[in-house]
């Protein structure tokens, strides 16, 4: 029996849909790992802190808040096919003393080997 990955989108607070999460590994839009989640902590791959998950979609940085220590680094987590974009949302409110933290834009994945 093949295991089920729920996945939940994850978007920039300027509503762009940016990638997603399956259980507690974070994904860009094109289904590259590119860090993990640890409580509401979500760090890269490198094991640097990027930012707060908040409200469930979206990742922010309090610039305010000292950096965590580094965790160790982990290997990328392979998932098969990415889910389709969800819509983009309307974007919030800035939120003083807060940052996005996911990238942006994106670098489009490299075009298949021929």
């Amino acid at each position: 029996m093949a295991t089920v990955t729920v996945s939940e989108p994850l978007f920039r607070w300027d509503g762009k849909y940016w990638g997603f999460l399956a259980g507690d590994d974070v994904y860009d839009r094109y289904g590259r790992h590119v860090g993990w989640l640890d409580g509401n902590d979500v760090y890269d791959r490198g094991g640097k802190f990027m930012g707060e998950l908040m409200n469930r979609y979206y990742v922010l940085r309090n610039i305010l808040r000292p950096e965590p220590i580094h965790l160790a680094p982990r290997p990328a987590v392979p998932f098969p096919t990415p889910p389709s974009p969800s819509p983009e949302r309307q974007a919030r409110t800035v939120l003083d003393g807060w940052s996005d933290a996911l990238p942006w834009p994106l670098p489009p994945p490299p075009p298949p080997r021929v």
